[in-house]
């Protein structure tokens, strides 16, 4: 009787072993996923800041081309920021012009938004985005 009852404490104990292991997996893979999630969220941003701005040096530097004015040029190249609901930053750095080439390069700045990498401060710079494009006027 001892030899019946001895395979069932076994496969119990398993049972108990193999639920606690699942518990500690589905935790892991649901970690792994909001880092990539996140991870996402900060390269998505980051292209689309990239886009924006690569837009506005090019206008700016356009605009500059036709019209020898640094703060139209600056000027011009905010709508392309609006447009991509990209707020006009408050300073004046960024925009530059450089006069002897017409290159025009823009600064911009945001927070990528985050479930985890926001909320932990080791991990809080990885969300500040900050994208630096430039262009040259166009020759046609």
């Amino acid at each position: 009787m001892t030899s019946a009852s001895a395979p069932s404490r076994s496969l119990r104990d398993e049972a108990g072993l193999i639920g606690k292991v699942a518990v500690i997996w589905i935790v892991v893979l649901l970690l792994v996923g909001l880092l990539l999630l996140d991870g996402l969220s900060i390269v998505l941003s980051t292209f689309k800041l990239s886009n924006t701005a690569q837009a506005a040096a090019s206008t700016a530097a356009t605009t500059y081309k036709n019209l020898h004015d640094e703060t139209r040029a600056c000027a011009a190249a905010e709508p392309n920021l609006l447009s991509d609901n990209v707020p006009v930053p408050e300073n004046g750095g960024w925009c530059k012009i450089d006069t002897a080439t017409g290159e025009a390069t823009i600064t911009l700045r945001a927070q990528a938004s985050s479930i985890v990498l926001g909320r932990l401060s080791f991990t809080e710079d990885l969300t500040k985005i900050t994208v630096k494009e430039s262009a040259q006027p166009s020759s046609l």
